[in-house]
């Protein structure tokens, strides 16, 4: 590949990384507001994101058209890239509670006056800094590049920090490390730089847009990470409600007055934000656990026995076996309930998951479901005692049988 074939394909994966790290800060902005770190992170991340802004060629020729300033060579995207340092710097002091925003910020602007006065001083006849007229000792960039590594290097250090105490929260940990690799690639860039003033290949000049690329989809990925995961679960309840509404319909209209409010349909249950689908979610296990109790009283615990006996002579899967006992006993107690049986006070509870929580109590109600149409299940009939016919004792059917006494 030629150079200015891989210069070109990293401006345009450069420019499609700032637009995808955009949209994906904008999607976390709700979130972040509840949570003072996140805010914080997320400032950080929004000062990465402006300094690779503002680097895209559009975005500079834009701003040279706009402001007299950035005509200079690049002095505005040298100060966004110095007040972007500062906000990331300021995120690792605040995560370690050091928090000094007058030891970041007064430095910055301290930094950001050097690299101006120095803009106009150190090459007047050029008008500006650049690698063609100002050598690699020029005090210029070393300023600029040591104040892009002092932000981005102990972020980078303290993701991975904290990304590794986060064993148990694999997503965390995840999210955490994507985002210390954006930060290392962004350090990796001004490392970059060096080596082109240093030594000046044109190869080496040819990566700069394809190392900003990489930063910007690294820190996508980290930010967007959240997002993904709680559209993964939003999916996940969405087609849990889907599937269980036969259940909770069929269970709602033996029992009605558990529900609260006004039962919809099943496309319209799952229609709605996250948190409305989740709280449906959880409201229509709620109601579906309230009905179970009340038609626990429609059965016998002889009843529960012979299911139990029943589904065991079946040879189901273990995982199938307690939502099989459970649907055929509900399968008796519907038919009770359906033709005015009393109800009396059974002290078997039904079946329940072995982990208690919203996700283990749907998926055993889910596994109910699929149960109700298993041949075992719908097999399974049950008379009680009082409604069985009477069938004569084995004593009374040998002395009816016996031959009559000889009488004179």
């Amino acid at each position: 590949m030629s150079m200015r074939a891989l210069n070109e394909l990293g401006s345009n994966a450069e420019l499609l990384g700032a637009l995808a790290l955009w949209v994906v800060i904008l999607l976390r902005l709700p979130s972040a507001r509840r949570s003072r770190q996140q805010k914080m992170l997320l400032i950080a991340v929004v000062g990465i994101a402006g300094s690779i802004t503002v680097y895209l060629d559009p975005v500079t020729a834009a701003l040279n058209q706009t402001f007299t300033f950035a005509q200079s060579c690049g002095l505005f995207m040298n100060t966004w890239g110095v007040l972007s340092s500062a906000l990331i710097l300021d995120f690792v002091l605040a995560a370690m509670s050091r928090r000094r925003p007058w030891l970041v910020y007064g430095p910055m602007v301290v930094t950001i006056a050097a690299l101006i006065v120095l803009n106009y001083t150190i090459a007047p006849h050029a008008g500006c800094v650049t690698s063609e007229v100002v050598p690699w000792y020029s005090p210029f960039w070393w300023l600029l590049v040591a104040a892009h590594l002092i932000g981005t290097v102990p972020c980078a250090v303290l993701c991975v920090r904290y990304g590794r105490r986060a064993h148990d929260d694999r997503p965390l940990r995840t999210g955490l490390l994507l985002l210390a690799a954006g930060f290392t690639s962004s350090s990796l860039f001004w490392c970059v730089v060096l080596g082109f003033l240093l030594a000046r290949p044109a190869w080496l000049g040819a990566l700069f847009p394809l190392n900003i690329a990489v930063t910007a989809w690294l820190m996508t990925a980290g930010v967007c990470l959240p997002l993904a995961l709680a559209a993964r679960h939003t999916a996940r309840d969405m087609l849990a409600l889907w599937r269980l509404h036969p259940l909770w319909r069929d269970l709602t209209e033996a029992v009605p007055h558990v529900t609260l409010d006004k039962p919809l349909g099943r496309f319209r249950a799952v229609l709605g934000g996250p948190r409305a689908i989740h709280l449906r979610l959880y409201r229509q296990v709620i109601e579906v656990r309230d009905v179970l109790l009340v038609l626990q009283d429609y059965v016998t615990p002889e009843a529960t026995e012979a299911a139990r006996h029943h589904v065991a002579a079946g040879n189901l899967p273990d995982e199938q076996i307690e939502p099989a006992i459970t649907a055929c006993w509900l399968r008796v107690a519907l038919q009770a309930e359906k033709s005015t049986a009393t109800p009396q006070p059974n002290q078997i509870a039904p079946g329940s998951p072995t982990h208690d929580g919203l996700r283990s109590e749907t998926e055993f109600l889910l596994a109910v479901r699929r149960a109700r149409t298993l041949p075992t299940v719908r097999s399974f009939t049950y008379l009680p005692e009082a409604s069985r016919p009477a069938t004569p004792d084995r004593d009374d059917r040998d002395d009816r049988n016996a031959p009559a006494p000889h009488t004179r």
